[in-house]
């Protein structure tokens, strides 16, 4: 089940899983037997129990690939009305490109690029630009359809690899789907490509224990590639972060993945963990696409309101002022509603004190990582949590942050922890009379802060670190 809220902010409640492989039985006759009919409705029934169970006000069903193509599908679709009361719409394939486009993209920093789906028996590729669709297509090049028409056998040979290489690449070119642009992003979703890359992941030492925004590149991509297809199907089932129900289809799968991503010229893949399921909410729920920004600052509130309620007000407050400070000290922290990585640190900085006072920024950086913030992107969670760690400890160590960070991040995240840390200080022990904007100027080498500096060894200590980092004195104006 998804929430959406009035502001297009999407939250799963609660799921379940099935793959009834449909396209099989279309491939193999046309049409769906009538014990697969029964077991779709039974299926969607409990599907129904769920949703009813956890509180859903809407149910809304769709079919793609497998039941357009199906000469019964009408059998099919009445059968589910029959027995489940769902209606289910059967989608276009540009329809479904566009829905999962919606999904796909909600809640990743992109603007402009194509969403690309590979499915069980359809691929498709969706164009964006500024977050609204643009173009779309739907071609045959599902994993199981692939899988089922290629590759009757457990190993592959050469020679039907290079059958399927050469009629993947046959289908885009005469699709005349364009490249990518020089500001256009490729956003994966779907079972074969979140497979893929958590292949990917399994190899490397990465931090973040979510798939959604998780860059898989072209080079990364055909590794994983050809360790699929070197090993038969039993020894396939082995392999690390590749589901047990996708080992058949994953070679097809994966090597259609990496011909359309060389046919568009995409670098890499943003791999979403949204897609149609999503897209069909959001439709459901919203007539527009948030932009990635308020989709941020909806992430922040959302976040804040779960672990501290009652510290909103003041975690906004420090954004604020760690904005006006950055500022003044050359820093570019950005809007604080635009989530950049120092406004949203300073934001929810409070984070982890519903779990421990005394060691919260600890907790804070492990719950930004376990449970997300939407709308930033993988490197964006490591320069939050960074900065988070180091308002605490200067020497905190970075290492686990590797993958993400680059080697300039050190002195950027010095100098931002320094500026929130003083902010900090600043928003919970100023004067009660300055609970509104407080404003700071930059004078030669001295930034002055209209709000009363604590002269406590802590109100010292933090504007001696902000003095160090920044070559900057801080003094009050009161």
């Amino acid at each position: 089940m998804i929430d959406v809220d009035g502001n297009g902010y999407l939250e799963v409640v609660d799921e379940a899983r099935d793959v009834p492989r449909l396209q099989h039985e279309v491939q193999a006759s046309g049409q769906f037997t009538d014990e697969v009919i029964e077991y779709v409705a039974a299926l969607l029934n409990d599907f129904r129990s769920i949703a009813l169970h956890a509180g859903a006000d809407e149910i809304v069903g769709v079919a793609t690939a497998a039941v357009r193509n199906a000469t019964n599908a009408a059998d099919l679709l009445a059968r589910v009305y029959e027995q489940t009361g769902i209606a289910l719409r059967v989608v276009s394939g540009q329809e479904e490109a566009g829905l999962a486009m919606i999904g796909a993209i909600h809640s990743l920093p992109v603007d402009s690029g194509m969403v690309l789906d590979v499915g069980g028996g359809s691929a498709q590729i969706a164009r964006f630009r500024d977050r609204e669709p643009v173009a779309a297509w739907t071609l045959p090049l599902g994993a199981l359809r692939l899988t089922e028409q290629f590759l009757p056998g457990d190993q592959p040979s050469t020679r039907e690899l290079r059958a399927i290489r050469k009629y993947v690449a046959d289908q885009m070119a005469a699709a005349a789907i364009p490249v990518l642009g020089d500001d256009e992003q490729l956003v994966g979703t779907g079972g074969t490509i979140r497979n893929l890359a958590k292949i990917d992941r399994s190899r490397r030492a990465y931090p973040l224990p979510r798939m959604h925004g998780y860059e898989l590149t072209a080079t990364r991509l055909a590794a994983v590639g050809d360790l699929v297809r070197a090993r038969p199907l039993a020894q396939r089932t082995a392999i690390k972060g590749l589901n047990e129900d996708r080992a058949d289809i994953i070679v097809a799968g994966a090597l259609a993945t990496q011909v359309i991503v060389e046919s568009l010229a995409a670098p890499a893949i943003l791999v979403s963990g949204q897609g149609l399921r999503e897209g069909i909410a959001l439709a459901a729920c919203a007539e527009t696409l948030p932009a990635a920004a308020e989709v941020r600052a909806e992430a922040i509130r959302g976040a804040l309101e779960r672990f501290v309620p009652a510290r909103i007000e003041i975690g906004f407050r420090r954004a604020r002022i760690a904005t006006v400070l950055a500022q003044a000290a050359g820093l570019d922290a950005g809007p604080a509603e635009a989530g950049t990585a120092l406004a949203a640190a300073a934001a929810l900085l409070d984070l982890g004190r519903q779990i421990d006072y005394y060691s919260y920024h600890r907790h804070t950086e492990e719950l930004i990582f376990s449970h997300g913030l939407a709308g930033f992107s993988h490197r964006d969670h490591a320069l939050i949590a960074a900065i988070v760690g180091q308002t605490e400890d200067e020497k905190h160590d970075l290492t686990a942050y590797t993958p993400l960070l680059r080697r300039d991040d050190q002195r950027f995240t010095a100098r931002a922890s320094a500026v929130l840390a003083l902010a900090d200080l600043i928003a919970q022990r100023a004067g009660a009379d300055e609970a509104g904007e407080v404003r700071c100027e930059r004078l030669d080498d001295t930034v002055v802060v209209h709000a009363t500096l604590p002269g406590t060894r802590d109100g010292e200590r933090v504007a001696t670190r902000f003095q160090r980092v920044h070559g900057l004195r801080v003094v009050s104006a009161k």
